[in-house]
């Protein structure tokens, strides 16, 4: 079996490779950031953009694009735009129509919960700013076509991005410095772990529509915070500043159609899960505060 796997230096990407791998199957990792060499992993560094030749493979996982919720701007928006759309307008054009298609899109075409609700895939979209919107967009040029459109929820685990919440705490402990949160204390996430996301994606092969990837249970900001204190044993501190207007108050995953599905939905062990993070993180010197 191979799969392609596109940003396969990201985040999401690599634990997608690590377990497609460790399944025993064939990768080629398509990302214009460098890639680490593996057994198994044929690398190609190239922008999506610059693919010509089709995408003949057992399952196409397409993960490459922008990420960042609070940046805004024109030069942004037209990267988003480049990277969330056009990249994935190139990926269904070299997809054949009889390879699985799998889309990674984001929880934050919900707009966040509704009244404590959880976010089904039924539900109107509602995207706040110019991320959600691109993902949206990318979304839509599916329609008609084949394809599975997985919706994570607020992953975390080893390799998140410096600039995420869990990764910014952690450096900031580390540090002694205050913890920024956004907004408040209260506000909840639905933290999924980065390996399980990995693993819905490969399960959720060839089954078209819309799902969710979550764990349809919502942990409060001051949790993840006491789970980072745990792990690290540092005394914590925390500024709390307005959150921007992009960032939705609580998200929370209706995991019904997922495990319809798939026959199970993520479980997070939040401790473990912080824990994990902090000791792969390279970044806890540098993460952007």
């Amino acid at each position: 079996m191979t799969a392609i796997v596109t940003g396969s230096a990201g985040f999401i990407g690599q634990a997608l490779v690590d377990a497609l791998l460790a399944a025993g199957e064939q990768v080629i990792g398509i990302d214009r950031r460098p890639q680490s060499p593996r057994p198994g992993l044929t690398i190609v560094g190239s922008d999506i953009l610059d693919l010509r030749a089709p995408l003949h493979a057992d399952a196409v996982y397409h993960l490459a694009g922008r990420p960042g919720v609070r940046q805004e701007g024109p030069a942004v928006a037209a990267c988003r735009h480049r990277d969330n759309v056009l990249a994935a307008a190139r990926v269904l054009a070299l997809t054949p129509p009889d390879v699985p298609l799998v889309v990674t899109s984001s929880s934050s075409v919900y707009g966040g919960a509704r009244h404590g609700r959880p976010s089904r895939e039924s539900d109107r979209p509602r995207p706040i700013g110019g991320y959600a919107e691109s993902k949206l967009a990318m979304e839509r040029l599916c329609a008609g076509r084949p394809v599975t459109i997985a919706r994570p929820f607020t992953v975390a685990g080893e390799g998140q991005r410096p600039d995420m919440a869990l990764a910014t705490w952690l450096s900031a402990a580390e540090a002694g410095r205050p913890l920024r949160v956004l907004g408040s204390l209260e506000r909840t996430r639905d933290v999924t772990d980065v390996r399980q996301v990995a693993r819905a994606l490969i399960d959720l092969t060839g089954v078209p529509g819309i799902v969710n990837i979550g764990t349809g249970r919502g942990m409060s900001l001051a949790a993840m915070i006491q789970a980072v204190a745990e792990v690290t044993r540092a005394e914590i501190t925390c500024e709390v500043v307005p959150a921007s207007p992009v960032e939705p108050g609580d998200s929370l995953a209706d995991t019904r159609r997922l495990r319809s599905l798939i026959g199970w939905a993520p479980e997070t062990d939040l401790v473990e899960l912080v824990r994990r993070q902090h000791r792969s993180s390279p970044y806890l010197s540098k993460a952007v505060l």
